[in-house]
């Protein structure tokens, strides 16, 4: 089965090469209201809209937002959290604990949005 994930966003130009600098999606197509990002399986759309150009804020992380895409790295944290950094987003201090025999940590990209990682357990 194919999966993905649609984000609303305030710049798809800036958020597309956040994810596609960080993760290695690649750009399967794009105008100005939308980009189809794919990696593997994985297909990621990011739709800008009128209202998201407004509403979105890239000030802060969406905490409230109440879903969180899930990226499992299989590269060492510190390279994935200097990549992360460098394309304007954050990484939080790595959990304490494991999810599936990976370690957890969470991040936001260049707009705010949360995702979890878990790191592999060849790392």
């Amino acid at each position: 089965m194919r999966t993905g994930l649609v984000i609303y966003s305030s710049s798809i130009r800036r958020l597309a090469e956040f994810y596609c600098q960080v993760f290695d999606f690649d750009v399967q197509e794009s105008d100005e209201s939308y980009a189809l990002l794919m990696t593997g399986d994985f297909e990621l759309v990011l739709l800008e809209t009128a209202m998201s150009k407004k509403a979105l804020s890239t000030d802060s992380a969406r905490e409230d937002t109440p879903i969180k895409p899930v990226f499992f790295i299989d590269v060492p944290l510190e390279l994935i959290s200097q990549k992360i950094k460098e394309n304007g987003g954050t990484v939080y201090q790595p959990k304490s604990w494991e999810f599936g025999g990976r370690q957890v940590c969470d991040g936001c990209d260049c707009e705010g949005n949360i995702f979890q990682l878990r790191v592999g357990k060849n790392t």
